[in-house]
């Protein structure tokens, strides 16, 4: 099947799950977009700093609210071998939660992976990434927060594992709800 038949399959796919999930109750919206700082502390090979920006899909909400998010992510990393790799990288993460009571905290877990590509001492490289943890944002408006993530994120860059305990900080804005 050609590129473009793979196109429209897909389109026509996400146009029937958003109309059988609105006839069930679910609900298919931009929830926000948001992005700050990320640092990744050694505990197996290495550590890394970066920054990251990402968009949110709300699909459902029920009080527990899970959502689809697409993550850009560039990262600084440090091997324990001396290299210095710097990455680009494109992650899906979905998070799962709900708000605590008199909604000015929101709490989620979530699970992420993606791929991207970088190089270390003037070489490229492939990086694999994978995650998760869990999170709080603490709303400062109706439709702004602030963030903090910790869990682990592990990169696989040129055979090497370098990762560990991960911590975001950042601030979200919801674009409509």
């Amino acid at each position: 099947m050609s590129g473009k038949k793979w196109i429209i399959v897909a389109v026509l796919a996400f146009i029937s799950m958003n109309l059988s999930a609105n006839e069930n109750g679910f609900t298919f919206e931009p929830l926000f977009g948001g992005g700050g700082g990320t640092a990744v502390f050694d505990v197996v090979g290495g550590y890394g700093l970066g920054g990251m920006g990402e968009f949110a899909v709300l699909f459902f909400d029920r009080g527990l609210q899970i959502s689809s998010h697409l993550v850009g992510r560039g990262d600084s990393i440090t091997a324990d071998t001396g290299i210095n790799y710097g990455t680009g990288s494109i992650l899906g993460k979905l998070s799962f939660g709900g708000f605590l009571p008199n909604n000015n905290f929101r709490s989620y877990g979530f699970v992420e992976g993606g791929v991207g590509f970088g190089g270390g001492n003037g070489t490229a490289t492939s990086n694999i990434l994978f995650g998760g943890g869990g999170g709080i944002d603490l709303f400062f408006h109706q439709k702004g927060s602030i963030y903090l993530e910790a869990g682990y994120l592990q990169h696989y860059l040129d055979n090497t594992l370098i990762g560990g305990i991960s911590i975001s900080i950042g601030s979200r804005g919801w674009l409509w709800n």
